[in-house]
């Protein structure tokens, strides 16, 4: 069983296009191609999953990311009372943010795909 067989090939491949489509249109071009090298990473290492569990899982945060991808790059261009703009992809974090070990091995595989689409 995998991911396709598990949720049905049409819905994995409806997702997959979907987040690319949305990187495409809301995302500015340095966030789009990290963007779609991380998407494209992960379906391609949980091609293979077989836990029903973790399988719900897998898509259930990338259907969140979607969203919030989408909510966020409509609302980009809203301006607030001030004439800022409402909302911005990507922050800055406080040095003070504690990461567990995962958040941390997460984010260097981030980093790894970054520095991959960088140079391609």
């Amino acid at each position: 069983m995998s991911v396709a067989s598990t949720r049905g090939s049409a819905a994995a491949k409806a997702l997959y296009r979907s987040l690319l489509r949305a990187h495409q249109t809301y995302l500015p071009a340095e966030m789009k191609q990290l963007g779609d090298a991380y998407v494209k990473s992960e379906f391609r290492l949980h091609k293979n999953v077989t836990k029903p569990e973790q399988l719900s899982a897998f898509f259930r945060e990338w259907e969140r990311y979607l969203d919030q991808i989408v909510l966020t790059g409509k609302a980009k261009d809203a301006v607030d009372d001030s004439g800022s703009r409402a909302f911005e992809f990507g922050k800055e974090l406080p040095q003070e943010v504690a990461l567990s070990d995962e958040q941390k091995e997460q984010l260097e595989k981030l980093k790894d795909e970054a520095t991959k689409a960088g140079q391609s």
